[in-house]
């Protein structure tokens, strides 16, 4: 099945899980932490949702799946363990226009969703365009061995670089050769070993001559 990639925003866009187990837990918890806001249709939920529905940071509308539920959001997930509930889930979605994924239902489906890593705001999305989930789930394993947590304060200290510097000096091509300079420096390594004072060196080096030591030390704070 050939797919386009695309990441998604869906912050505050209501979105729609329909089922209640574990799956559809999973589900939720992913668009939630997409910051999507999530209605769960189901007649139960696991104690999880549940917990959640009570802190109202899930909406639960108890009872069986009707076609109208979907009208309005910006995705609908099915994810029940009913073909016959997931059919209509899906056809109600692609009637309406609404991006829909049914869980291991390729054929159902107008995305699919990947298997993910996620470190900070580093996110790495592999696919086999529903050929094979387990080799998908076999590559998410080996990338999560491979990037491991450094890459999310990694990430908050290069985007915290790169705000500073484009505020300071927009447009300014040496930009672009200060952004190449700390991505090849050691500076994961040190981010990695909790090496403060080489970090601070690092970014001294680099950024010295065109941030002053309080920005430096701004910018530090943001990968601790």
């Amino acid at each position: 099945m050939k797919t386009y990639p695309v990441f998604t925003l869906i912050i505050a866009k209501p979105c729609l899980v329909v089922g209640g187990g574990g799956v559809g837990e999973r589900k939720v918890l992913d668009l939630l932490e997409a910051g999507a806001r999530v209605t769960v249709v189901s007649p139960a939920l696991t104690p999880t949702l549940a917990a959640l529905a009570a802190k109202g940071e899930i909406r639960h509308l108890q009872g069986d799946f009707q076609e109208e539920q979907v009208a309005g959001m910006a995705l609908v997930i099915g994810a029940t363990d009913d073909p016959e509930v997931n059919a209509r889930v899906s056809a109600a979605a692609q009637t309406r226009g609404i991006w829909v994924n049914i869980v291991d239902q390729p054929d159902l489906c107008t995305f699919i969703v990947p298997a993910q890593v996620r470190r900070g705001e580093l996110t790495l999305a592999i696919s086999t365009g529903g050929a094979s989930p387990a080799l998908a789930r076999k590559l998410r394993e080996e990338l999560e061995s491979h990037f491991g947590p450094e890459y999310g304060p990694y990430l908050a200290l290069l985007q915290a670089v790169r705000t500073r510097l484009l505020a300071a000096r927009r447009g300014n091509p040496d930009n672009a050769v200060l952004f190449k300079r700390l991505v090849d420096s050691p500076l994961l390594s040190a981010l990695s070993r909790g090496d403060v004072e080489e970090v601070r060196k690092i970014l001294r080096e680099i950024l010295g001559q065109v941030l002053d030591a309080a920005a430096l030390e701004e910018i530090l704070e943001k990968a601790s």
